[in-house]
C-alpha cells in the first residue's frame, strides 16, 4: 500500500472519529461563523485550530493569503449570507508564496499566485526580507478588502464588519496582531505590532 493510501484510510479514520463526537462536521442548517478569515493554504497554519474554533469559522484558503476576486466572493458571501462581523487576514511568517514572489523565478505555473503578491511588491519601498514582505502582504490585502467596491467593501467602511490583519510566527507560535490602524494608509513603522501568545491546538 503507498504512502499515500495509507494517509487516505488514517484521514478516513480520522474523519469518522471526529464527526461521532457530534462537535463537527455535523450541522444541517447553515450557522453563523464567529468569524471569517483569509489565510494561507499552509498545512502549519490551520485557522480553527490555532483559533480554537473549530467548526465556527469561516475559511478561506489560498497560497499567500491574497484577496483575490474569488476569496473576495466567498468573503462576502460569510459577510452578506451568514451575517458574519468579523473578518481577519491572516499570514505567517516564511511564507513560501511571499517567498516566490521575492526570488523573481517562480515557474509560470504559478503565476496565479505570485502575481497578487508581485503587485504588492512592487508598491513596497522595504520588502527586501521575506519577514517585511509578508507584514506587507498583510496590510496589503486588508487595504484591498477595505477598499472592495462591492457589499464587503461597503460593509467594512460603514462599520458593520470589523477587519483585522494578522500574522502567525511559525517558528514561536506567537500571533502578531496588526492592530495599528490597519483601515488607514500608515506606513509599517509609524505604528509597531504586538506580539501575542497564540492559542495551544492541545
Amino acid at each position: 500500500m503507498s504512502d499515500a493510501t495509507t494517509t487516505w484510510n488514517e484521514m478516513k479514520r480520522r474523519h469518522a472519529e471526529v464527526c461521532a463526537t457530534g462537535q463537527v462536521g455535523i450541522a444541517p442548517e447553515p450557522r453563523r461563523p464567529a468569524a471569517a478569515v483569509l489565510a494561507c493554504s499552509d498545512a502549519r497554519v490551520p485557522p480553527s485550530l490555532m483559533f480554537g474554533h473549530p467548526g465556527e469559522l469561516f475559511v478561506v484558503r489560498l497560497a499567500g493569503n491574497s484577496a483575490t476576486p474569488g476569496a473576495i466572493a466567498s468573503l462576502t458571501y460569510a459577510v452578506e449570507q451568514l451575517d458574519t462581523d468579523l473578518v481577519v487576514v491572516l499570514g505567517h511568517t516564511g511564507c513560501g508564496a511571499v517567498q516566490a514572489a521575492l526570488a523573481s523565478d517562480a515557474p509560470s505555473t504559478f503565476d496565479a499566485i505570485v502575481t497578487p503578491i508581485d503587485e504588492m511588491l512592487t508598491a513596497c519601498g522595504d520588502c527586501d526580507d521575506i519577514d517585511a514582505a509578508v507584514t506587507a502582504n498583510v496590510r496589503h490585502n486588508v487595504r484591498r478588502l477595505r477598499r472592495d467596491r462591492g457589499p464587503l467593501g461597503h460593509a467594512v467602511r460603514a462599520g458593520r464588519v470589523v477587519l483585522r490583519g494578522a500574522i502567525h510566527d511559525v517558528r514561536t507560535g506567537h500571533l502578531i496582531d496588526l492592530d495599528d490602524h490597519l483601515d488607514h494608509d500608515h506606513q509599517d513603522h509609524d505604528h509597531p505590532s504586538t506580539p501575542i501568545p497564540a492559542r495551544s491546538t492541545s
